[in-house]
């Protein structure tokens, strides 16, 4: 009787959490969808590395943690030209902007045709390693919670969404009112919902997988550590 008591406790104490927890114990979780995603096209670019990938409607972006921003054609990989800045893991075209990210509690923003720094953004709290715009801000991942927010860098607010534990993000996006993001340990493909429920689990058909991000047609683009780019559609 007494054990009953002590685990409806806990599951209560659980559920009443305000941000949803998903722990992965087993990251191919046996009751998800578990698909390989199909190729539409491989570019080769001359950039390595773990870092996050961006799309700002014309070219793609790749973040690194030596302090360089590429911005490379979206067709034939080719680097157009490159951006001094903070060392990033993460990346996001909001508004304009360009913002980075390094799992620190510091986002700074850039003008993405001069190169100069805009702002530098404390975020207090929270340690943003991704990035990724939402319809009203910022997808932001927190390494110290394993969670993701969502963030207004214009005013600092922020509303937790759900949290994730063993597993090794490489990048993220907003993607469908949901979440996308790649796990490199197991070189998958994640799809939450806001709510952290899991609507997918996808196997990336390139090894390595670290960035992710999607065009305004809906392909969804696979950044490996090789420096391959994968052009990617739903099974």
């Amino acid at each position: 009787m007494k054990l009953k008591t002590i685990v409806f406790i806990l599951v209560s104490i659980i559920a009443s959490d305000s941000c949803k927890e998903v722990i992965f114990n087993n990251p191919l979780d046996p009751d998800a969808s578990i698909e390989t995603l199909k190729i539409v096209k491989i570019v080769a670019t001359s950039l390595s590395g773990d870092g996050d990938i961006a799309y700002d409607g014309e070219k793609f972006w790749k973040s690194n943690t030596f302090g360089t921003l590429y911005a490379f054609d979206i067709e034939s990989g080719v680097i157009i030209r490159t951006l001094s800045s903070k060392p990033a893991s993460g990346l996001a075209i909001f508004q304009d902007k360009l913002y980075i990210c390094n799992g620190e509690n510091i986002i700074y923003s850039y003008d993405p045709l001069s190169g100069d720094l805009i702002d530098q953004i404390s975020t207090v709290e929270l340690y943003p390693k991704y990035l990724s715009p939402m319809d009203e801000g910022l997808l932001l991942y927190d390494v110290r919670s394993y969670s993701f927010f969502n963030y207004h860098p214009e005013t600092g607010a922020s509303s937790p969404l759900f949290q994730v534990s063993g597993v090794n993000i490489g990048g993220i996006e907003f993607f469908q009112e949901g979440v996308l993001f790649t796990d490199m340990n197991t070189n998958s493909v994640y799809h939450y919902s806001l709510e952290g429920d899991m609507l997918n689990v996808f196997l990336s058909p390139a090894n390595s997988t670290s960035g992710i991000t999607i065009d305004g047609t809906g392909y969804i683009y696979l950044f490996t550590l090789d420096g391959q780019l994968y052009k990617v559609s739903l099974p």
